[in-house]
């Protein structure tokens, strides 16, 4: 999906090189209507990459039970809105922070960068692929009712949880962060100006502010290991 985004088709030549075994297979025989169904789906179409798993099993579903290319075709472009903002809520703007903020505590905690980043890479990874495995079964199963095998998701108070944690390991990592650092660093004017100004950002505009946050919160073990080296 990811590897052949471009901005003419977005993940569309993704999606149908993942669909093409099960379109080989619905059309075994018939190389005119295999070839339609391919060019259909390499129409733009754009989602959250680890939920087009959804969308490949869903509508290779309606190729195989004879749905009209139209009703695909509309199908398909109402599959791109939830697709796209159940992903980006759950796993942009839940899983991957939360990944991320638990190897920052790790890190202020064990001193370990490798520990740290190897704890997040498979964190986040087994999260990503149960993900990419559950939307591919259950595309298949659902085929039309793609919305409500999403409302009905094992995950969907994950969203609100996430949210919660999340802001609880900025607090413990700013902690932490300061209290790993000495005294003399903490006093510099401009530690204090940064932190009132993301501070600020944050109150203001709160999605941005937690970008400003986790980016300050990243950057802070290497900046720190420059001011104490």
């Amino acid at each position: 999906m990811q590897g052949s985004w471009n901005y003419r088709t977005l993940v569309a030549g993704g999606l149908t090189n993942a669909m093409l075994p099960l379109l080989r297979r619905i059309y075994a025989g018939d190389p005119v209507r295999l070839a339609a169904a391919v060019s259909r789906h390499l129409e733009p179409f754009n989602a959250h990459p680890y939920l087009c798993a959804m969308a490949v099993t869903a509508l290779a579903r309606l190729e195989a039970t004879g749905v009209s290319p139209e009703r695909i075709m509309r199908f398909r472009t109402a599959l791109r809105a939830p697709l796209g903002a159940v992903g980006d809520e759950l796993v942009w703007a839940g899983w991957r922070p939360f990944c991320a903020l638990l190897a920052i505590v790790l890190f202020t905690l064990e001193g370990s960068p490798w520990v740290a980043t190897l704890f997040f890479l498979l964190l986040y990874n087994v999260g990503h692929v149960y993900l990419r495995g559950w939307a591919f079964r259950r595309g298949w199963s659902a085929g039309f009712d793609v919305g409500k095998a999403l409302q009905e998701a094992p995950w969907n108070g994950a969203t609100h949880w996430l949210t919660v944690l999340n802001a609880s390991l900025v607090g413990a990592a700013v902690v932490l962060v300061a209290w790993s650092t000495p005294a003399t660093t903490l006093l510099r004017w401009e530690v204090v100006l940064a932190l009132v100004a993301a501070a600020a950002v944050g109150y203001a505009r709160p999605g941005l502010g937690e970008r400003v946050a986790a980016t300050l919160l990243i950057a802070a073990p290497v900046v720190l290991l420059f001011l104490g080296g």
